[in-house]
Order: structure tokens, then C-alpha cells, then sequence
């Protein structure tokens, strides 16, 4: 049997409070409601990191990784040209990756 909330409590808010529970709710990930219960019962939601953020990471590290093989595919058949080339790419989309890491990193300890 699942536990369901059945109680209520009718809280007003002024137009710019509301605005301003709302998104932080949004940067936390969480709806307004969930927002306001867990910070009332002690929790201090965090932000967390955007979707599009996500799924740019999942991509690069889906590119990454296939650079990788052809970089290790390169140097079996000793394509030194080629071995130089996916290195290098494989080098800027780790710096890309590491990049937007840091960025999410940064914006999420100056919004705590």
C-alpha cells in the first residue's frame, strides 16, 4: 500500500515570492510543492546540473570514446598521421568535457 500525502495547508505568497520559490524549485529539479515541503521539513536542495548539460556530456563522452578506439585502431596499423589527428581531437573534446564540468561545478557552489 503506498503512503499517501492527504493532509493540506493553504499557504498564500505574494506574486514575486511565488516567483521566486518557483525557480528555485526549477534549479533544484524539484516542483514548487516538493520545494517548499523539503525545505520546511530541514532539507536544503541543491541545484542540479541541466538536462541539456547532461545530455551534451553523454555526447561528447559518446564521441570521446569512439575517437578513442580510432585512435587505438590508428597506431595497430601504424597510421602515425592518423594516430596524430584523433589524438588530437580526442585532447579538445576532453578539454571541452572538463570545461563544462568545472562550469557546473562553479555554478552549483555559488548557488548554495
Amino acid at each position: 500500500m503506498v503512503d499517501r500525502r492527504t493532509a493540506t495547508k493553504l499557504i498564500r505568497f505574494h506574486a514575486d515570492e511565488l516567483r521566486q520559490i518557483a525557480e528555485s524549485a526549477r534549479r533544484a529539479g524539484l516542483t514548487p510543492a516538493r520545494f517548499i515541503r523539503e525545505t520546511a521539513l530541514g532539507a536544503t536542495p541543491k541545484a542540479r546540473p541541466r538536462v541539456a548539460t547532461q545530455a551534451l556530456l553523454c555526447e561528447l563522452a559518446r564521441i570521446g570514446r569512439s575517437l578513442d578506439q580510432l585512435a587505438r585502431c590508428a597506431q595497430a596499423s601504424q597510421g602515425a598521421a592518423l594516430v596524430a589527428q584523433t589524438s588530437a581531437a580526442l585532447e579538445r573534446v576532453q578539454a571541452v568535457v572538463r570545461h563544462v564540468v568545472q562550469g557546473q561545478r562553479q555554478r552549483g557552489a555559488s548557488s548554495s
